[in-house]
């Protein structure tokens, strides 16, 4: 049994393990396939997506005001008259009436009518309804520049967080790194402190760097995990399967090869975000001329064709009477029943003027609002202009200096590994102190950290240059 329960309880912690180890398992993704991936996946692009769709019905929606409207019309009614007078006035649906009773006649009129039609109306000067559909055009055309700015937006920020990623992986192993050294340091000192070649000082010291690197590799295993939450939110991923960066961190020889004055120009030619700002405005403006249109003459016509169908029935319980009005009906001197029924076509037309003459100032209102709008708008796109002037700006003088920069990262990398080398050489032959061990090493760590986060900021001003540019160069 004993045997069996140790099995089982091994078997259980390998399969624990194996679950563990397969819940936290790692992506890998290229920067391709993250760009790949996440553009469709995109909230923001969705976001545009439908605020496009919601131009394009609004579109719809102002060009079917231009349009007639032709409505069916119909209308039926039944009345019932009992009278023992002669003169009857001002019935709904037959009128007045004249009936000739005899003294005590009393007569029982029931008129049944039923019609319907077509009725065609039309707005003949559709001034502000123009204007209403010219806005939304301009409208739906902001919306589909909005769009392409969305994308570029979308894809710079994935990139910028695949280059974050990485920078935060390749980080790790120089902390990594830096506490296996100082660890051993603080072996050496140790050892020296024991047989009396070294101070306690030493070992202090030694143990101060090896705490420090220990705090910054759990601060950089921090670091790499809001990365890889924050690139595998942009992907859609599952929390149990954080991405990793495939791509390794490389540098350009020759970042960007336009100058400063192409660039800027090519920023600001047919940029999608100063053109949805443009369309914007014309928009506005569009919108002012409706407001003010509504105080223009409108002209309407109004046409309508219907047939109809009547039935006049009556009857009498004395004397002979007649019935005079719409038909004549002859009613039998005796107790009887009378009916008449036909039917009837008609059409006609209808010009309608009407010309607004006070309307308490709204469409004023409306107006200046509209063209304060449009002021803001414009305001806006030179803002933009300024902004994409001074990112380009930015960004392409630290391209230029990248390579250099890079470079010089290179050999203070080379320099540091070569004069820890030395110093540690010369610690453990008590020729320097643990001071300068703890120095060098120190500048090491800082080296390696400068040249890997040069050669990803080259990478990310290479990226937003093509974001505001459109593309590669």
């Amino acid at each position: 049994m004993d045997v069996a329960l140790r099995r089982g309880l091994g078997l259980a912690i390998a399969l624990g393990t194996l679950g563990a180890a397969a819940a936290g398992r790692s992506a890998e993704f290229s920067l391709e396939q993250v760009l790949e991936r996440g553009l469709p996946n995109s909230a923001s692009l969705e976001l545009s997506r439908r605020q496009l769709d919601r131009s394009e019905a609004s579109l719809g929606f102002s060009r079917s005001l231009r349009l007639p409207q032709l409505n069916l019309v119909g209308s039926g009614s039944f009345t019932q008259v009992g009278t023992s007078i002669g003169v009857v006035s001002n019935l709904p649906t037959m009128g007045d009436l004249s009936l000739g009773l005899g003294q005590n006649g009393y007569a029982l009129l029931q008129s049944s009518f039923a019609g319907g039609g077509l009725v065609l109306e039309a707005n003949l000067l559709p001034l502000k309804e123009a204007a209403l559909v010219a806005a939304a055009t301009e409208q739906t055309k902001a919306s589909r520049a909005s769009l392409s700015e969305a994308q570029r937006q979308v894809r710079f920020e994935l990139e910028t967080a695949y280059r974050e990623l990485q920078l935060r992986q390749a980080l790790l192993p120089v902390w990594e790194s830096a506490l296996r050294a100082s660890t051993a340091l603080e072996r050496d000192a140790q050892l020296f402190h024991s047989r009396g070649l070294a101070a306690r000082i030493d070992v202090l010291r030694s143990q101060a760097l090896r705490a420090a690197d220990r705090q910054g590799l759990a601060t950089a295993k921090a670091q790499l995990a809001g990365a890889q939450a924050r690139l595998g939110q942009l992907l859609a991923l599952p929390l149990q399967e954080p991405p990793s960066a495939k791509d390794p961190i490389q540098s350009l020889t020759d970042p960007w090869p336009l100058d400063l004055a192409s660039s800027v120009e090519r920023a600001l030619d047919q940029r999608p975000l100063l053109e949805a700002l443009a369309l914007q405005q014309r928009a506005s403006q569009q919108q002012a001329r409706a407001a003010r249109a509504a105080l223009l003459p409108r002209v309407s016509l109004l046409a309508g064709a219907g047939f109809n169908g009547n039935r006049i029935y009556g009857s009498q319980t004395s004397a002979a009477a007649n019935l005079s009005g719409a038909a004549n009906l002859s009613l039998p001197g005796f107790a009887g029943n009378g009916s008449l029924q036909g039917s009837f076509y008609d059409w006609g037309a209808l010009l309608l003027l009407r010309q607004p003459l006070y309307d308490g100032g709204r469409a004023r209102g409306a107006a200046a609002l509209a063209s304060k709008e449009g002021a803001v708008l414009e305001a806006d796109g030179e803002l933009a202009r300024r902004q994409i002037r001074q990112a380009v700006a930015s960004s392409w003088e630290n391209l230029r200096a990248s390579t250099e920069s890079i470079a010089a990262g290179r050999e203070a990398v080379a320099a540091a590994q070569r004069g820890l080398h030395d110093a540690q050489l010369r610690y453990r032959a008590q020729v320097e102190p643990l001071t300068e061990v703890l120095l060098v090493q120190r500048d090491l760590q800082v080296a390696r950290a400068a040249l890997l986060t040069a050669q990803v900021q080259q990478a990310l001003d290479r990226a937003l240059l093509e974001r505001e540019t459109g593309g590669p160069p």
